[in-house]
């Protein structure tokens, strides 16, 4: 009997056989099966149903192609022959010359296998055998993630001599294992694993980390990876260095239904260069969204002593911060309750000095309009500050104000504000010159009022929009509220610049405050094509009716007078933008902070600078010299796989001179990435040493990566 394509029933008739067991009876909940040909045969002598021409059957997920295949149903096997191809229901591609399989799909034996796995690698064999739809033996087999030329091997593989493929398990299990990279055996070992690359996370040992330098000497990792459960992993690493001492490093991370949490640290023994017996850090990452208006977490980051994450490698701030907050957020308010511990990682500042403060509230509301536009806002501010040695601080503010906006018919915008702020403070051992330290409670109130006035200008020519802006603003209020009673904690590090010219208390904290009658103006301008970009620049300078020594002379700010503030800022099109920020001298108009900013280019070439100009001249300091330092940073794609990085820090400055340069190559393709960054760095602290230090990065995608790493070390 022979069938054609288009015999739809007779087709259905011999489908329905397939999955028959051998006495002819279907069993409850079988499979359905689909076959289609071009031409179907049935023998009912052998039992046997033969299918020709585009022949392809699909069962539970699975999918046989082939040019000819006979099923023989009272041994349930088939036989396909001729570009035999079968697609598993992971994706797992298997590509046969002839192949015998099971009516089930599931048990099959073939020899010349090669197999094109989810993510795109593959694998190829001499013979291949099929166990119950799960395990796939193969042997003298090759893996590899590159693609697969004629003309050249893949960049790398692994041969061995037999290879076990557990789906169940999502692993693939190596014998007689060999690495070869550019074609040369690199790595050999009698036993290998990996998961199947489609697993996602699985438990298992990851691929060393192996360092050397001036620092730990020769060092060596080995981390482990635990998959402990679909919420949660975990990694653990010993760390051995042969000249700093041995340890251990480890991370753990967990999701929940409202938050996360993440913690990492480490804990190293025995380093011959310090007298702790053990040296570590630790930080931590927790978050728990409550409901949609509360959340809370905290960020806890600590280190047994200055130099420790230096020299071992880790992350290294200026400034360790440990914060624990709470949060409430609503359509007209905000409340905070934050708690911080600090831990400087330069220079000598003394751990009794350093301040803990808990807490730090912060609460700030802002009303409906209440009078035409107008509307009412209160700020309620809190913070605890406490030493081991020294100053004490407990503050307590408040602010209300009425603000009033108005835009008038001819177009020129005003706003009106009135506050009134209070203070109280309660403090400990504060010092005062020529005087006994104070103890006790102190405070002020600070009534305050200003008016700011603006009128944009615009003019459209052609596809050029310009707008030009005067601003005026004056705002008064009381003097002498800087009592020396009250501790500066919050305000130590103004300075003037085009971003607060025009804030009604200009202070960085509530500590201090600015008072008097004052006067503030200046002249924006801007330009928009109609392609996307602009050109804007700014000017700007304040006049205060009296002198405030609140702020210091580097402030800009000292006299009545102020410094002149300015802006300038390019971006023409997506290839270039800069930002030009200064500040001229009020008297000379010599440059007392000049600020560059800006990144040129698109790919394949793309620079960065970035320019720092301080002039200091602190007459309470006169050690202090000027800062002058220059950023440059180049990136470049030089091919389809090479990638070029280059970055370079000097100090401008007196004396000054190379703060690190770095050298950076890559290459990638779809199966491998190379890296290689060579970076000089000048500084140094005590056990911690800079130099030269060269990284090696090998990446095998789907396999992991290794890290080499070296550092060669400046002299004591």
């Amino acid at each position: 009997m022979i069938l054609n394509r288009c015999s739809l029933i007779a087709v259905a008739l011999v489908v329905t056989s397939l999955p028959i067991s051998a006495h002819g009876q279907a069993t409850e909940g079988t499979t359905a099966t689909l076959l289609q040909a071009d031409r179907v045969t049935y023998d009912d002598k052998s039992d046997t149903v033969t299918a020709a021409g585009r022949v392809e059957i699909e069962r539970g997920g699975r999918i046989l192609l082939a040019d000819s295949i006979s099923y023989d149903r009272g041994r349930d096997l088939a036989l396909a022959t001729g570009n035999v191809s079968l697609l598993d229901d992971n994706g797992t591609v298997m590509f046969f010359e002839r192949l015998e399989v099971s009516g089930d799909l599931k048990n099959g034996l073939a020899t010349d296998v090669r197999v094109l796995l989810a993510d795109k690698s593959r694998m190829a064999s001499r013979t291949f055998r099929r166990r119950d739809g799960v395990i796939a033996e193969l042997t003298d087999a090759i893996y590899s993630a590159c693609d697969i030329c004629e003309d050249r091997s893949p960049v790398w593989q692994i041969k061995a001599g037999r290879v076990r493929y557990d789906r169940d398990a999502e692993m693939v299990y190596y014998r007689n294992a060999r690495v070869d990279l550019l074609g040369i055996p690199i790595f050999f070992t009698p036993y290998l694993a990996h998961p199947d690359p489609t697993a996602g996370r699985k438990s298992g040992l990851l691929l060393p980390k192996i360092g050397g330098g001036a620092n730990l000497g020769v060092s060596f990792e080995l981390p482990y990876y635990f998959n402990i459960a679909p919420d949660k992993d975990a990694t653990l690493a010993p760390l051995i260095t042969t000249a700093a001492g041995n340890g251990v490093t480890g991370e753990y991370r967990q999701a929940f239904n409202d938050g996360e949490l993440a913690l990492s640290g480490s804990l190293v023994a025995d380093d011959p260069d310090v007298r702790k017996d053990f040296r570590g850090h630790a930080r931590a990452t927790v978050r728990w969204h409550m409901d949609e208006s509360w959340r809370s977490g905290a960020d806890v980051h600590v280190a047994s002593d200055q130099t420790y994450l230096r020299r071992y490698g880790f992350e290294a701030p200026t400034w360790l911060t440990t914060r624990g907050y709470i949060e409430r957020f609503s359509a007209n308010s905000y409340f905070s309750a934050d708690s911080f511990y600090f831990q400087r990682q330069r220079g000598a500042v003394g751990f009794r000095s350093t301040p803990v403060i808990a807490p730090l509230m912060r609460y700030a509301y802002v009303t409906d309009p209440v009078v035409g536009d107008s509307y009412l806002t209160a700020d309620i501010n809190g913070a605890v500050l406490q030493r081991t040695s020294g100053i004490d601080s407990n503050r307590l503010s408040a602010t209300i104000g009425w603000h009033v906006p108005y835009t008038s018919p001819i177009g020129d915008v005003y706003t009106l504000r009135a506050t009134l702020r209070g203070d109280g403070y309660y403090v400990h051992n504060v010092p005062r010159a020529g005087r006994a330290n104070f103890t006790g409670t102190t405070g002020r109130v600070l009534p305050e009022l200003s008016l700011e006035w603006r009128y944009p200008l615009i003019k459209a020519d052609g596809r050029i929009r310009q707008t030009f802006e005067p601003i005026i603003m004056g705002a008064i209020g009381p003097t002498g509220q800087n009592d020396s009673k009250i501790p500066n904690e919050d305000s130590l590090d103004f300075e003037l610049d085009d971003t607060n010219l025009f804030d009604m208390q200009r202070t960085t904290g509530f500590d201090r405050v600015e008072g008097g009658g004052r006067v503030n103006y200046g002249l924006k301008w801007s330009a928009f094509g109609t392609g996307g970009g602009y050109v804007s620049a700014f000017a700007g300078q304040g006049y205060r009716f009296h002198r405030d020594q609140v702020f210091s002379p580097l402030s800009g700010l000292s006299g009545k007078m102020s410094d002149v503030v300015g802006r300038f800022d390019v971006s023409p099109g997506p290839w270039i933008n800069f930002l030009y920020r200064a500040r001229l001298d009020k008297n000379d108009f010599a440059l007392r902070r000049s600020e560059f900013g800006g990144d040129f280019g698109r790919d394949p070439l793309r620079v960065g600078v970035n320019y720092l100009f301080i002039k200091q001249g602190d007459p309470t300091n006169p050690a202090g010299g000027d800062r002058e330092e220059l950023f440059v940073a180049v990136s470049s794609r030089l091919t389809q796989n090479w990638s070029l990085s280059a970055n370079h820090r000097e100090n401008l400055s007196r004396g000054g001179g190379r703060i690190r340069t770095a050298l950076g190559f890559t290459y990638e393709d779809e199966c491998f990435v190379f890296g290689l960054d060579i970076a000089d760095d000048r500084t140094q602290d005590r056990d911690f040493e800079s130099g030269v230090t060269v990284l090696l990065r090998f990446s095998l995608k789907t396999l992991g990566a290794l890290t080499l790493n070296t550092n060669v070390g400046a002299a004591r």
